[in-house]
């Protein structure tokens, strides 16, 4: 068995971004979320059976769901999203 090398291309050591868009998914926000019990059984299966990190498959259902809204709920939804978002900087200055 030969020895695993740390050392890439870039000269860091350690596994490199998997993130959606290549980010580290260290640096994505948490959520803690509470799910029925049958709920997260299949989240683990389908992530075992598929190797998809359970974050990613709940990242494309949300992805999924969003593309099946109408034109209307999804203009709502940007709307409320770029509220949210100005109250958050709102909030940080």
């Amino acid at each position: 068995m030969m020895p695993r090398t740390t050392t890439k291309k870039n000269g860091r050591a350690g596994r490199p971004p998997v993130g959606a868009r290549g980010e580290k998914v260290s640096d994505y926000p948490q959520v803690m979320i509470r799910l029925p019990h049958a709920t997260k059984d299949v989240l683990e299966a389908l992530s075992g059976l598929t190797g998809t990190p359970v974050w990613r498959l709940i990242d494309q259902a949300v992805e999924t769901y969003v593309n099946q809204l109408s034109d209307a709920e999804r203009k709502l939804l940007v709307s409320v999203q770029q509220r949210r978002a100005a109250a958050s900087v709102k909030k940080d200055q």
